[in-house]
């Protein structure tokens, strides 16, 4: 049987404008941080967007004050990647299941006024309810919303992507690195940089070409392909952690 590694392919195919799609500061450049990096490099247009206001990102019950904290965080995090400031929707952190509805229809309006050509959200076997909210609302938008020829690039945070299309991050990942060390807040309780490399390098397991270190992983769709693959996944993903719809 042909083994069936992800594709490592080049980045080049790649371009502006490119929308970024987060439910928490953070999540982008865990799940794509190095790709971004490659883009600002590239001078393409990026815009991120963070669903939520970051509220429940403190275990020790600051809420009064870290979405202020995880904000600066985020816009320093991404200063470091050559990007702009995100914009922030500011919906309830934790609930974003809740705000369905919502969700999909600033969704549905940011995919129309940027039209990216390169598009970044998660992946439907995310383990938080706030990322899984938004792949859902990202695929029930997309074949209406976005231009047909846009690429699809979905990525993971709590897990990465179950096979798809691996990127060459090598030279942009001290970029990525350094960008997590801005989560101060978040690193107090998790080594993200740390545990964020141990992935980032683990992802090049198969690749065999010298120099190649870092990589990082997308399923790799077009809008039209969004809704049905949405949908296999996340009942693939349901069945296997026992959940109930």
């Amino acid at each position: 049987m042909k083994h069936l590694f992800s594709p490592l392919l080049p980045r080049d195919p790649l371009q502006g404008p490119v929308l970024v799609l987060a439910a928490h500061p953070d999540d982008e450049v865990i799940g794509a941080g190095g790709m971004l990096a490659w883009h600002g490099q590239r001078g393409h247009a990026v815009t991120v967007v963070h669903a939520t206001d970051g509220a429940k990102g403190d275990p020790g019950q600051r809420e009064h004050d870290i979405r202020a904290v995880r904000r600066a965080e985020g816009k320093d995090a991404l200063a470091r990647l050559g990007l702009p400031e995100a914009r922030h929707w500011d919906l309830p952190d934790g609930e974003l299941p809740e705000h369905l509805a919502e969700l999909t229809r600033r969704i549905d309006a940011v995919m129309r006024e940027i039209r990216p050509r390169t598009l970044y959200s998660f992946h439907a076997g995310e383990a938080h309810r706030d990322h899984r909210a938004v792949a859902a609302a990202t695929a029930a938008a997309a074949a209406g919303a976005l231009p047909p020829d846009c690429r699809c690039l979905l990525y993971g945070v709590n897990f990465a992507p179950p096979g798809g299309t691996l990127f060459d991050v090598t030279d942009v990942y001290s970029k990525s690195f350094r960008a997590l060390h801005a989560y101060s807040s978040q690193n107090a309780y998790i080594n993200l940089p740390g545990m964020s490399e141990h992935r980032t390098r683990a992802a090049t397991v198969n690749v065999d070409i010298p120099g190649v270190l870092y990589g990082e992983m997308f399923v790799d769709l077009l809008p039209h392909e969004m809704a049905e693959v949405h949908a296999l996944h996340d009942r693939l993903h349901r069945r296997l952690q026992k959940e109930t719809p």
